[in-house]
């Protein structure tokens, strides 16, 4: 199987995808790779390549947790309890976590064929114990069921899996490189799970075509002859391993000035990430960059490699190429004083480095560097871009009442009511049910019984089955006069824009009802193809009065209907001022509270917008609405483009339904 593995350092272009590895073999603990784009661009490839390219690891023979023998304080409950250990050497591994796989699979589970044979409680490790020490790679990870992204982030957190089934209590380690791969048109990663992953990076199909044609000659030869195609690149490989296996032992010797950690936290705090797993991971990163390039100090140039494979495309619906780095590395600059950081830029470049050794690695190796118009720049830190102002929303100011948090319905992997839906876990059978799970009841049997195995009424175990489910996303919009200008008009046409691309992405339906004059109209009806009704939404044309409770009821019918076929989580979005002034009965603000406890109680899921400020006799109409549906208020009216604040709206609610 060796021949058939691609050689790495054959691989045509993705050089952040190549970077992003290696240094992650430099250095494990910068927390893995996710890579963002499109199929068919070598992703795997270069995965497996890097497993191949790796020296051997030393575990202890015999052990299914691949325990390092020169780390006592890691190994296993089984390892420590030997009174001698043998070692031997195992090839690094890409460990593959496949999107269906029941908890038991990844965790560990009971030994059956043990329990049954020898009466033994013997655990049968799972993928993380495979994992430890090698590569898990998890192909489409923003498809993983939520449970898990659970059973991840906990074995990343502490490096250790911890395996609590039918009697049996065993922890083993689990230190693995993670590597994630997705397809952000299929939705977006639990941010969870996201932030733990240290470098975030883009991949894109190559254009040019100089490239592609290498692309397809070396993948023919390849396949021609392997064999002849690895000696080829034979040398390149070896040199790049013996640049990771240094850069490894420099590790540990690199230095990084304290103007340059101040650096880093004031580019992750302009940027606005969350917490300060970013910050840590820059610095890692950065370390590793300079001992790959032979040195034992960071320089500017390898921190500003290092936020960019860290901040890339760490943030939802913004993204930083190299230009926006450099931009966001002036602004931290000019805020901590360009003239001392000139200083302290002029003794870094010529500080010494180390001489280079017998193998030609160390000494004088640098990325491209800023330059000098660059460090002159004058920072602007009055300047702001569209993308910019929404980083800077904070959803915490704008939602202004929660409502009550559902059981979740929306995901790729939800719990089934029914027996539909992938058989992930088992849970002890209360009352009645025809889903049994054969295999969980018979390891419980197992546990208690003797020779003959006897199922017991309380062995009996069910399944829990997971099943995909979008939303069927009812979007009442008010465009009556209320809210006429050309300027509100373009803002409403920008909110509906938005929402359907976001319906789009995620695979949704979505329906458009407008109010105005006597009535409502559908603008759109369900469909998972909004974006074709485009004309409609430029068509819009505001006025007249506002039957807001007209508008909601044509939207309950629509979500009704959907809730009767089961098949998409009904989701009603109301943007208005919250003036209405015609109503169903002649009642125009009591019919519209009447519609809130009639969404309530029909467990719709609603979520009322207002982005402009007009209280009604003293009375915030939208926000009494959202409470008495049991939804969620957002106020966006001081937002100069409301538009801006969708995405994070609609990526917070779908985590709530």
């Amino acid at each position: 199987m060796k021949n058939l593995i691609f050689p790495f350092t054959a691989i045509v272009g993705q050089e952040k995808v190549k970077k992003a590895l290696i240094l992650n073999a430099i250095n494990p603990s910068i927390g893995g790779v996710l890579i963002r784009g499109d199929k068919g661009t070598g992703k795997t490839t270069a995965v497996r390549a890097l497993a191949d390219l790796l020296p051997s690891i030393k575990t202890v023979k015999g052990c299914p947790f691949n325990c390092d023998p020169e780390d006592e304080d890691s190994l296993c409950q089984l390892c420590k309890s030997r009174d001698s250990i043998e070692v031997e050497e195992k090839k690094m591994r890409v460990v593959e976590l496949p999107l269906g796989s029941t908890e038991d699979r990844v965790v560990g589970s009971l030994d059956i064929k043990k329990a049954l044979k020898e009466g033994i409680k013997a655990l049968e490790p799972g993928i993380l114990a495979e994992a430890n020490r090698n590569i898990l790679y998890v192909d489409e990870i923003n498809l993983l069921d939520d449970h898990l992204v659970d059973v991840l982030l906990d074995a990343a957190a502490y490096g250790v899996n911890y395996v609590e089934r039918e009697g049996i209590s065993i922890s083993h380690p689990s230190r693995f490189i993670l590597v994630g791969t997705m397809n952000p048109a299929e939705g977006e990663l639990r941010p969870q799970l996201a932030d733990r992953i240290g470098l975030h990076i883009n991949v894109e199909t190559i254009q040019d075509v100089k490239e592609r044609v290498k692309i397809m000659a070396r993948r023919e030869r390849f396949e021609e002859d392997p064999e002849a195609f690895r000696r080829e690149f034979q040398k390149e490989q070896e040199k790049l391993l013996e640049r990771v296996l240094n850069a490894r032992k420099l590790l540990s010797h690199v230095k990084i000035d304290e103007k340059l950690l101040e650096l880093i936290a004031r580019i992750c705090v302009n940027v606005g990430v969350d917490g300060h797993r970013a910050d840590i991971a820059i610095l890692k990163a950065s370390k590793a960059i300079a001992a790959y390039n032979g040195r034992t100090r960071v320089l500017p140039e390898d921190l500003e490699e290092a936020v960019e494979l860290v901040l890339g495309e760490r943030i939802p619906e913004r993204s930083y190429a190299r230009q926006d780095v450099k931009r966001q590395i002036q602004r931290a600059k000019g805020e901590m004083g360009q003239e001392e950081f000139g200083e302290f830029e002029d003794e870094a470049m010529g500080g010494e480095n180390p001489p280079p050794d017998e193998k030609g690695y160390g000494g004088e190796s640098r990325q491209p560097s800023l330059g000098s118009a660059d460090l002159k720049m004058a920072p602007n830190p009055g300047e702001r871009t569209i993308k910019e102002e929404e980083v800077d929303i904070d959803l915490k100011k704008i939602l202004k009442f929660k409502g009550k948090k559902n059981r979740r319905l929306y995901g790729s992997r939800v719990e089934s009511k029914t027996e539909k839906g992938k058989y992930v876990k088992s849970k002890m059978l209360k009352g009645k049910s025809k889903d049994i799970a054969i295999d969980a009841t018979l390891r419980a049997a197992a546990l208690k019984s003797k020779g003959r195995i006897m199922v017991e009424p309380e062995d009996l175990r069910e399944k829990i089955r997971k099943h995909g489910a979008r939303a069927s996303i009812a979007l009442v919009v008010d465009i009556s006069g209320s809210m006429f200008t050309d300027q509100k008009a373009a803002k409403i046409k920008n909110i509906l824009n938005k929402i359907i691309q976001d319906a789009q992405r995620h695979k949704d339906k979505l329906s458009v009802i407008g109010f105005k004059g006597r009535k409502a109209e559908i603008i759109i009806p369900a469909t998972k193809r909004a974006q074709s009704f485009q004309q409609k939404v430029d068509n819009i044309r505001v006025g007249g009065t506002t039957p807001m409770a007209h508008g909601i009821k044509k939207g309950l019918e629509i979500l009704k209907e959907e809730k009767k076929r089961e098949e998409y989580v009904p989701v009603m979005l109301i943007l208005s001022d919250g003036m209405p002034n015609v109503g169903i009965e002649g009642r125009p603000i009591q019919d519209v509270m009447e519609l809130g406890r009639e969404l309530n109680k029909n467990e719709i899921h609603t979520v009322v917008i207002n982005f402009e400020r007009k209280f009604q006799q003293g009375r915030n109409i939208n926000m009494e609405l959202a409470m008495l549906s049991g939804g969620r208020y957002y106020d966006l009216d001081q937002l100069e483009d409301p538009s801006l604040a969708i995405p994070r709206i609609m990526d917070y609610e779908r985590g709530q339904f």
